[in-house]
């Protein structure tokens, strides 16, 4: 039987299991999470998602693994700009979640929900150039790869250079 990907809201439960995850080298690696992650890192990253959405800036999700509900990791839609119908999607993965799809699956949920339900005309994907399995879920996604982003995005101490994707309503 195939591994099923879902997305739902974040809750307050969530903490253990989200502390558990990003303590995963690999996600710090390649996002903002912060490289010892705390339990009050989760508590803000849960309040901050309430916030966001409250303010319509961005659209927070766990990915879980159905039926069972593991958390596997985060999607989101975010930096939403309302008057020109775009967004960003942004996620991160659990050790146990990788290499079995559960990331397409997420990002391609939170594309078609956030066309159909946000009315988004464009979705905009950053993944850095020495990340490679995030590349290869923005194509397996639908992407199309516009180029590269020289030092477009601060990481810790250092610049990244960051390859820029997009998805347009109706090419999904």
């Amino acid at each position: 039987m195939a591994e099923t990907t879902a997305l739902r809201s974040w809750r307050d439960s969530d903490l253990s299991a989200l502390v558990t995850a990003c303590q995963d080298r690999e996600i710090s690696r390649w996002t903002r999470v912060p490289a010892r992650y705390s339990e009050s890192d989760a508590r803000r990253y849960l309040q901050q998602r309430y916030d966001m959405a409250f303010a319509g800036l961005a659209a927070a999700f766990a990915i879980v693994r159905a039926p069972d509900g593991e958390l596997l990791g985060s999607v989101s839609l975010l930096r939403i700009a309302w008057e020109h119908q775009r967004a960003e999607v942004g996620y991160w993965l659990a050790e146990a979640g990788r290499g079995q799809g559960h990331a397409t699956r997420a990002v391609k949920l939170i594309c078609e929900w956030g066309f159909r339900e946000l009315a988004l005309e464009r979705i905009a994907l950053f993944a850095a150039t020495g990340n490679a399995p995030s590349q290869r879920v923005a194509e397996r996604s639908g992407f199309t790869r516009e180029g590269v982003l020289r030092s477009y995005m601060r990481h810790v101490a250092e610049r990244q250079d960051m390859v820029a994707y997009s998805l347009l309503a109706g090419a999904e």
